[in-house]
Protein backbone atom coordinates (compact mmCIF):
# COMPACT_ATOMS: atom_id res chain seq x y z
CA UNK A 1 0.00 0.00 0.00
CA UNK A 2 1.37 3.40 -0.98
CA UNK A 3 -0.04 6.74 0.32
CA UNK A 4 -3.11 4.92 1.59
CA UNK A 5 -3.90 3.44 -1.83
CA UNK A 6 -3.83 -0.31 -2.25
CA UNK A 7 -1.67 -1.44 -5.17
CA UNK A 8 -3.48 -3.82 -7.54
CA UNK A 9 -1.65 -6.40 -9.60
CA UNK A 10 -1.37 -5.53 -13.32
CA UNK A 11 -3.85 -7.11 -15.72
CA UNK A 12 -2.66 -10.23 -17.42
CA UNK A 13 -2.84 -10.64 -21.20
CA UNK A 14 -6.29 -12.36 -21.35
CA UNK A 15 -7.76 -9.71 -19.05
CA UNK A 16 -6.34 -6.93 -21.20
CA UNK A 17 -7.77 -8.58 -24.30
CA UNK A 18 -11.23 -8.86 -22.75
CA UNK A 19 -11.13 -5.21 -21.63
CA UNK A 20 -10.22 -4.16 -25.16
CA UNK A 21 -13.15 -6.16 -26.55
CA UNK A 22 -15.55 -4.43 -24.16
CA UNK A 23 -14.23 -1.02 -25.14
CA UNK A 24 -14.61 -1.80 -28.84
CA UNK A 25 -18.20 -2.99 -28.29
CA UNK A 26 -19.05 0.21 -26.44
CA UNK A 27 -17.33 2.46 -28.98
CA UNK A 28 -20.42 3.06 -31.21
CA UNK A 29 -22.48 4.06 -28.19
CA UNK A 30 -19.73 6.33 -26.89
CA UNK A 31 -19.38 8.00 -30.28
CA UNK A 32 -23.12 8.57 -30.42
CA UNK A 33 -23.17 10.09 -26.95
CA UNK A 34 -20.04 12.28 -27.03
CA UNK A 35 -19.63 12.83 -30.77
CA UNK A 36 -21.78 15.00 -32.97
CA UNK A 37 -24.87 14.26 -30.90
CA UNK A 38 -24.32 16.17 -27.66
CA UNK A 39 -27.82 15.85 -26.24
CA UNK A 40 -28.99 12.43 -25.11
CA UNK A 41 -32.47 11.70 -26.50
CA UNK A 42 -34.26 8.94 -24.64
CA UNK A 43 -36.90 6.75 -26.23
CA UNK A 44 -39.47 8.33 -23.90
CA UNK A 45 -38.72 11.79 -25.30
CA UNK A 46 -38.87 10.58 -28.90
CA UNK A 47 -42.03 8.53 -28.34
CA UNK A 48 -43.87 11.48 -26.81
CA UNK A 49 -42.81 13.89 -29.55
CA UNK A 50 -43.56 11.54 -32.43
CA UNK A 51 -46.89 10.41 -30.96
CA UNK A 52 -48.04 14.02 -30.58
CA UNK A 53 -47.00 14.78 -34.17
CA UNK A 54 -49.04 11.85 -35.51
CA UNK A 55 -52.03 12.73 -33.34
CA UNK A 56 -52.15 16.23 -34.82
CA UNK A 57 -51.64 15.27 -38.45
CA UNK A 58 -52.96 11.76 -39.03
CA UNK A 59 -56.14 9.77 -38.43
CA UNK A 60 -57.10 8.45 -35.00
CA UNK A 61 -56.77 4.88 -36.27
CA UNK A 62 -53.20 5.43 -37.47
CA UNK A 63 -52.31 7.22 -34.24
CA UNK A 64 -53.53 4.18 -32.31
CA UNK A 65 -51.36 1.93 -34.48
CA UNK A 66 -48.33 4.16 -33.84
CA UNK A 67 -48.91 4.15 -30.07
CA UNK A 68 -49.14 0.34 -30.03
CA UNK A 69 -45.97 -0.01 -32.11
CA UNK A 70 -43.99 2.41 -29.96
CA UNK A 71 -45.12 0.58 -26.81
CA UNK A 72 -43.54 -2.62 -28.13
CA UNK A 73 -40.34 -0.64 -28.71
CA UNK A 74 -40.19 0.86 -25.20
CA UNK A 75 -41.20 -2.43 -23.56
CA UNK A 76 -38.21 -4.08 -25.22
CA UNK A 77 -35.52 -1.39 -24.87
CA UNK A 78 -36.83 0.58 -21.90
CA UNK A 79 -38.03 4.19 -21.87
CA UNK A 80 -34.67 5.57 -20.71
CA UNK A 81 -32.63 3.95 -23.49
CA UNK A 82 -30.82 6.58 -25.56
CA UNK A 83 -32.20 6.34 -29.09
CA UNK A 84 -28.72 7.06 -30.49
CA UNK A 85 -27.38 3.84 -28.97
CA UNK A 86 -29.81 1.52 -30.76
CA UNK A 87 -27.85 -0.19 -33.53
CA UNK A 88 -28.60 -2.65 -36.31
CA UNK A 89 -28.00 -5.70 -34.11
CA UNK A 90 -30.41 -4.27 -31.53
CA UNK A 91 -33.12 -3.76 -34.16
CA UNK A 92 -32.65 -7.29 -35.51
CA UNK A 93 -33.02 -8.67 -31.99
CA UNK A 94 -36.13 -6.57 -31.42
CA UNK A 95 -37.78 -7.79 -34.64
CA UNK A 96 -37.00 -11.41 -33.74
CA UNK A 97 -38.66 -10.73 -30.40
CA UNK A 98 -41.76 -9.34 -32.17
CA UNK A 99 -41.98 -12.41 -34.41
CA UNK A 100 -42.14 -14.64 -31.35
CA UNK A 101 -44.45 -12.42 -29.31
CA UNK A 102 -47.03 -11.15 -31.80
CA UNK A 103 -49.28 -14.09 -32.68
CA UNK A 104 -52.73 -12.54 -33.10
CA UNK A 105 -53.65 -10.56 -36.23
CA UNK A 106 -53.40 -6.81 -35.56
CA UNK A 107 -55.99 -5.94 -38.20
CA UNK A 108 -58.53 -7.52 -40.57
CA UNK A 109 -56.04 -7.36 -43.44
CA UNK A 110 -53.21 -9.16 -41.62
CA UNK A 111 -53.13 -12.93 -41.20
CA UNK A 112 -52.21 -14.73 -37.99
CA UNK A 113 -48.47 -14.71 -37.31
CA UNK A 114 -47.85 -11.77 -39.64
CA UNK A 115 -48.90 -8.95 -37.30
CA UNK A 116 -45.30 -8.06 -36.47
CA UNK A 117 -44.89 -6.72 -40.01
CA UNK A 118 -47.39 -3.94 -39.25
CA UNK A 119 -45.36 -2.86 -36.23
CA UNK A 120 -42.10 -2.97 -38.17
CA UNK A 121 -43.58 -0.91 -41.00
CA UNK A 122 -44.90 1.67 -38.54
CA UNK A 123 -41.61 1.89 -36.65
CA UNK A 124 -39.70 2.20 -39.91
CA UNK A 125 -41.68 5.38 -40.62
CA UNK A 126 -41.09 6.59 -37.05
CA UNK A 127 -37.33 6.21 -37.30
CA UNK A 128 -37.33 8.04 -40.63
CA UNK A 129 -38.63 10.99 -38.65
CA UNK A 130 -35.92 10.42 -36.03
CA UNK A 131 -33.37 10.79 -38.83
CA UNK A 132 -35.07 13.99 -40.01
CA UNK A 133 -34.85 15.38 -36.48
CA UNK A 134 -31.13 14.44 -36.26
CA UNK A 135 -31.81 12.12 -33.32
CA UNK A 136 -30.14 9.23 -35.15
CA UNK A 137 -27.79 9.14 -38.12
CA UNK A 138 -29.36 6.15 -39.81
CA UNK A 139 -32.63 4.23 -39.83
CA UNK A 140 -31.58 0.65 -39.17
CA UNK A 141 -35.13 -0.60 -39.70
CA UNK A 142 -34.50 0.08 -43.39
CA UNK A 143 -31.63 -2.42 -43.43
CA UNK A 144 -33.60 -5.34 -42.05
CA UNK A 145 -35.02 -7.65 -44.71
CA UNK A 146 -38.12 -9.48 -43.58
CA UNK A 147 -38.86 -12.94 -45.00
CA UNK A 148 -41.23 -12.91 -47.95
CA UNK A 149 -44.77 -13.90 -47.10
CA UNK A 150 -47.32 -15.87 -49.09
CA UNK A 151 -49.70 -13.50 -50.84
CA UNK A 152 -53.32 -14.38 -50.15
CA UNK A 153 -56.09 -12.97 -52.33
CA UNK A 154 -58.74 -10.92 -50.48
CA UNK A 155 -61.85 -12.86 -49.44
CA UNK A 156 -65.12 -11.63 -50.91
CA UNK A 157 -68.80 -12.60 -51.20
CA UNK A 158 -71.45 -12.51 -53.93
CA UNK A 159 -74.75 -10.62 -53.87
CA UNK A 160 -76.50 -13.92 -53.14
CA UNK A 161 -74.31 -14.54 -50.11
CA UNK A 162 -74.92 -10.96 -49.01
CA UNK A 163 -78.67 -11.57 -48.97
CA UNK A 164 -78.27 -14.73 -46.89
CA UNK A 165 -76.03 -12.99 -44.35
CA UNK A 166 -78.32 -9.96 -44.12
CA UNK A 167 -81.25 -12.18 -43.16
CA UNK A 168 -79.39 -13.02 -39.93
CA UNK A 169 -79.18 -9.34 -38.92
CA UNK A 170 -82.21 -8.25 -36.91
CA UNK A 171 -81.46 -4.52 -36.90
CA UNK A 172 -82.81 -3.10 -40.18
CA UNK A 173 -80.47 -0.11 -40.07
CA UNK A 174 -77.45 -2.42 -39.81
CA UNK A 175 -78.89 -4.49 -42.65
CA UNK A 176 -79.03 -1.37 -44.81
CA UNK A 177 -75.55 -0.34 -43.72
CA UNK A 178 -74.15 -3.72 -44.82
CA UNK A 179 -75.90 -3.46 -48.20
CA UNK A 180 -74.58 0.08 -48.55
CA UNK A 181 -71.02 -1.11 -47.88
CA UNK A 182 -71.31 -3.90 -50.45
CA UNK A 183 -72.43 -1.54 -53.23
CA UNK A 184 -70.19 1.47 -52.44
CA UNK A 185 -66.91 -0.10 -51.32
CA UNK A 186 -66.60 2.49 -48.56
CA UNK A 187 -64.57 1.75 -45.44
CA UNK A 188 -66.45 1.08 -42.22
CA UNK A 189 -65.12 4.24 -40.56
CA UNK A 190 -66.25 6.27 -43.58
CA UNK A 191 -69.74 4.79 -43.41
CA UNK A 192 -70.41 5.27 -39.69
CA UNK A 193 -69.25 8.90 -40.03
CA UNK A 194 -71.21 9.61 -43.23
CA UNK A 195 -73.66 12.50 -42.88
CA UNK A 196 -76.43 13.75 -45.13
CA UNK A 197 -74.45 16.83 -46.11
CA UNK A 198 -72.26 14.47 -48.17
CA UNK A 199 -75.15 12.69 -49.89
CA UNK A 200 -76.86 14.22 -52.92
CA UNK A 201 -79.88 12.16 -53.88
CA UNK A 202 -80.66 14.49 -56.80
CA UNK A 203 -77.35 13.97 -58.57
CA UNK A 204 -76.93 10.52 -56.99
CA UNK A 205 -73.41 11.24 -55.77
CA UNK A 206 -71.78 10.51 -52.41
CA UNK A 207 -68.83 12.70 -51.40
CA UNK A 208 -66.36 10.88 -49.18
CA UNK A 209 -64.17 13.15 -47.05
CA UNK A 210 -64.47 16.84 -46.25
CA UNK A 211 -63.18 19.48 -43.82
CA UNK A 212 -64.82 17.70 -40.87
CA UNK A 213 -63.99 14.10 -41.76
CA UNK A 214 -60.60 12.95 -43.01
CA UNK A 215 -60.34 9.77 -45.07
CA UNK A 216 -57.53 7.26 -44.68
CA UNK A 217 -55.71 8.56 -47.75
CA UNK A 218 -56.67 12.18 -46.97
CA UNK A 219 -58.15 12.47 -50.47
CA UNK A 220 -61.73 13.40 -51.26
CA UNK A 221 -63.51 11.08 -53.68
CA UNK A 222 -66.94 10.67 -55.27
CA UNK A 223 -69.06 7.53 -55.51
CA UNK A 224 -72.10 7.35 -57.81
CA UNK A 225 -75.25 5.94 -56.21
CA UNK A 226 -76.57 2.73 -57.79
CA UNK A 227 -80.20 1.64 -57.47
CA UNK A 228 -79.60 -0.64 -54.46
CA UNK A 229 -77.85 2.16 -52.58
CA UNK A 230 -80.52 4.69 -53.57
CA UNK A 231 -83.23 2.49 -52.04
CA UNK A 232 -81.23 2.22 -48.80
CA UNK A 233 -80.65 5.98 -48.64
CA UNK A 234 -84.26 6.82 -49.45
CA UNK A 235 -85.43 4.53 -46.65
CA UNK A 236 -82.92 5.99 -44.20
CA UNK A 237 -83.85 9.55 -45.17
CA UNK A 238 -87.51 8.76 -44.62
CA UNK A 239 -86.79 7.38 -41.16
CA UNK A 240 -84.85 10.51 -40.23
CA UNK A 241 -87.65 12.81 -41.35
CA UNK A 242 -90.24 10.81 -39.39
CA UNK A 243 -88.11 10.81 -36.22
CA UNK A 244 -88.25 13.71 -33.78
CA UNK A 245 -84.84 12.76 -32.39
CA UNK A 246 -82.00 14.79 -33.93
CA UNK A 247 -79.16 12.68 -35.29
CA UNK A 248 -76.18 14.22 -33.55
CA UNK A 249 -72.62 14.06 -34.77
CA UNK A 250 -70.21 12.98 -32.08
CA UNK A 251 -66.67 13.05 -33.35
CA UNK A 252 -65.04 13.61 -29.96
CA UNK A 253 -66.28 13.29 -26.34
CA UNK A 254 -65.71 17.02 -25.83
CA UNK A 255 -68.27 17.70 -28.57
CA UNK A 256 -70.93 15.45 -27.06
CA UNK A 257 -74.40 16.81 -27.68
CA UNK A 258 -73.35 19.25 -30.38
CA UNK A 259 -75.64 19.00 -33.41
CA UNK A 260 -73.72 19.41 -36.66
CA UNK A 261 -75.40 17.24 -39.24
CA UNK A 262 -77.48 14.08 -39.35
CA UNK A 263 -75.82 10.70 -39.65
CA UNK A 264 -77.00 8.52 -42.50
CA UNK A 265 -76.78 5.39 -40.33
CA UNK A 266 -77.26 5.70 -36.58
CA UNK A 267 -78.98 4.38 -33.47
CA UNK A 268 -82.58 5.23 -32.63
CA UNK A 269 -81.43 8.04 -30.34
CA UNK A 270 -79.40 9.65 -33.11
CA UNK A 271 -75.95 8.56 -31.95
CA UNK A 272 -73.48 7.20 -34.47
CA UNK A 273 -72.68 3.49 -34.48
CA UNK A 274 -69.16 2.52 -33.51
CA UNK A 275 -67.17 0.49 -36.00
CA UNK A 276 -66.65 -2.33 -33.49
CA UNK A 277 -70.39 -2.61 -32.86
CA UNK A 278 -71.21 -2.95 -36.57
CA UNK A 279 -68.30 -5.28 -37.23
CA UNK A 280 -69.31 -7.69 -34.45
CA UNK A 281 -72.93 -7.86 -35.64
CA UNK A 282 -71.78 -8.63 -39.19
CA UNK A 283 -69.31 -11.27 -38.02
CA UNK A 284 -71.99 -12.91 -35.88
CA UNK A 285 -74.31 -13.09 -38.90
CA UNK A 286 -71.54 -14.63 -41.02
CA UNK A 287 -70.92 -17.25 -38.36
CA UNK A 288 -74.63 -18.07 -38.18
CA UNK A 289 -74.79 -18.99 -41.88
CA UNK A 290 -71.47 -20.84 -41.87
CA UNK A 291 -69.58 -18.36 -44.02
CA UNK A 292 -65.83 -18.82 -44.38
CA UNK A 293 -63.99 -17.54 -41.29
CA UNK A 294 -61.91 -15.19 -43.43
CA UNK A 295 -65.00 -13.09 -44.18
CA UNK A 296 -65.30 -9.92 -42.06
CA UNK A 297 -66.81 -6.48 -42.56
CA UNK A 298 -63.89 -5.23 -44.65
CA UNK A 299 -64.62 -8.13 -47.02
CA UNK A 300 -67.58 -6.06 -48.23
CA UNK A 301 -65.10 -3.54 -49.61
CA UNK A 302 -63.16 -6.37 -51.24
CA UNK A 303 -66.45 -7.70 -52.64
CA UNK A 304 -67.24 -4.34 -54.20
CA UNK A 305 -63.91 -4.27 -56.02
CA UNK A 306 -63.93 -7.97 -56.90
CA UNK A 307 -67.40 -7.85 -58.43
CA UNK A 308 -66.48 -4.79 -60.52
CA UNK A 309 -63.35 -6.51 -61.85
CA UNK A 310 -65.39 -9.55 -62.84
CA UNK A 311 -67.81 -7.28 -64.69
CA UNK A 312 -64.94 -5.87 -66.74
CA UNK A 313 -64.41 -2.50 -65.02
CA UNK A 314 -60.78 -1.36 -65.41
CA UNK A 315 -58.51 -1.14 -62.38
CA UNK A 316 -57.92 2.62 -62.64
CA UNK A 317 -61.65 3.31 -62.29
CA UNK A 318 -61.84 0.92 -59.32
CA UNK A 319 -58.82 2.67 -57.79
CA UNK A 320 -60.67 6.00 -57.86
CA UNK A 321 -63.84 4.51 -56.39
CA UNK A 322 -61.92 2.85 -53.55
CA UNK A 323 -59.76 5.90 -52.88
CA UNK A 324 -56.46 4.05 -53.19
CA UNK A 325 -53.45 6.35 -53.39
CA UNK A 326 -51.57 3.88 -55.58
CA UNK A 327 -52.69 1.56 -58.38
CA UNK A 328 -50.44 -1.15 -56.92
CA UNK A 329 -52.90 -1.50 -54.03
CA UNK A 330 -55.77 -2.04 -56.46
CA UNK A 331 -53.82 -4.56 -58.55
CA UNK A 332 -54.44 -7.20 -55.89
CA UNK A 333 -57.82 -7.70 -57.59
CA UNK A 334 -56.37 -8.17 -61.10
CA UNK A 335 -56.42 -11.97 -60.85
CA UNK A 336 -60.22 -11.91 -60.74
CA UNK A 337 -60.55 -10.92 -64.38
CA UNK A 338 -61.18 -14.52 -65.41
CA UNK A 339 -62.35 -13.55 -68.89
CA UNK A 340 -58.90 -12.14 -69.67
CA UNK A 341 -57.26 -15.28 -68.28
CA UNK A 342 -59.53 -17.53 -70.31
CA UNK A 343 -58.82 -15.49 -73.43
CA UNK A 344 -55.10 -16.01 -72.86
CA UNK A 345 -55.56 -19.78 -72.55
CA UNK A 346 -57.63 -19.86 -75.74
CA UNK A 347 -54.44 -19.06 -77.66
CA UNK A 348 -53.50 -22.71 -77.13
CA UNK A 349 -56.76 -23.76 -78.78
CA UNK A 350 -56.02 -21.51 -81.74
CA UNK A 351 -52.52 -22.90 -82.20
CA UNK A 352 -53.62 -26.54 -81.87
CA UNK A 353 -56.29 -26.07 -84.53
CA UNK A 354 -53.50 -25.53 -87.07
CA UNK A 355 -52.46 -29.15 -86.69
CA UNK A 356 -54.27 -31.98 -88.48
CA UNK A 357 -56.79 -34.03 -86.60
CA UNK A 358 -54.86 -37.30 -86.97
CA UNK A 359 -51.53 -35.91 -85.80
CA UNK A 360 -53.18 -34.17 -82.86
CA UNK A 361 -54.93 -37.39 -81.87
CA UNK A 362 -51.67 -39.33 -82.13
CA UNK A 363 -49.81 -36.79 -79.97
CA UNK A 364 -52.44 -36.79 -77.24
CA UNK A 365 -52.62 -40.60 -77.18
CA UNK A 366 -48.83 -40.83 -76.91
CA UNK A 367 -48.79 -38.36 -74.02
CA UNK A 368 -51.48 -40.34 -72.20
CA UNK A 369 -49.44 -43.53 -72.46
CA UNK A 370 -46.22 -41.74 -71.52
CA UNK A 371 -47.47 -39.91 -68.42
CA UNK A 372 -50.36 -42.18 -67.45
CA UNK A 373 -52.83 -39.29 -67.53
Amino acid sequence: MENGVQNKPPLNLPQRGRLLELLLEALPELNALIGEQKEVITLRVFVDEYSNLIKQNRSAAYHKSVVNSLKHLTDYFGCQRAIQTIGLKDIEGFISHLQRKVKKPVSHSVSRGEGYRVYVRTLKAAFNKAVDWNYVKENYFMKVKLPKKQQVNPAYISSTQLAVISMQIENRTIQDLVTFAFYTGMRLNEIVNLTWRNVNLSTRIITVGDAEFTTKGRNQRYIPICEEVFEVLARSKGQEEKSNTPRILRIHPSQRGEIKSGFVFCKANGEAFTGDYVSKIFKKACKAVGTDKSIHFHSLRHSFASNLVQKGVNLYTIKELLGHSSISTTEVYAHLNLDALKEAIRTFDASSSLSTGSSTSFRVTSDVKKYGV
